[in-house]
């Protein structure tokens, strides 16, 4: 079984949670308030985490075919899903993916602006 998992519920009309799981901590990040909208041509469900532990930004994208890629990504690592499906947990539709694929990504040095 893959170390993370992704669960995004459409909870009202153009509002989403995320949740992603860290399976082998049992530790979890909550996206409370993602929304869907437009962006560069396409559909696409966005958001922060919430304060608690700040810093990470969800994208989410379909790909096609019933499948849709959802991407998570801090100022340290990122963490994709490249093929999420729909599922059904607690009766409620959702959006469910697993992974092993983390990345770390070079932070700018403090004072640079690109």
């Amino acid at each position: 079984m893959p170390r993370y998992q992704i669960t995004l519920i459409n909870h009202s009309a153009g509002r989403y949670r995320g949740i992603l799981a860290d399976l082998e901590s049992r530790s979890q990040i909550d996206f409370r308030d993602c929304s869907k909208h437009r962006q560069d041509g396409r559909q696409v469900i966005t958001g922060h985490s919430s304060p608690d532990l700040p810093g990470w930004f969800l994208e989410m994208s379909f790909v096609g075919d019933g499948v849709f890629s959802i991407t998570l990504s801090n100022p340290h690592f990122r963490i994709e899903f490249p093929e999420c499906e729909l599922d059904e947990t607690d009766t409620e539709p959702c959006i469910i993916g697993w992974t092993d694929d983390v990345q770390a990504q070079r932070e700018s040095p403090k004072g640079r602006v690109a």
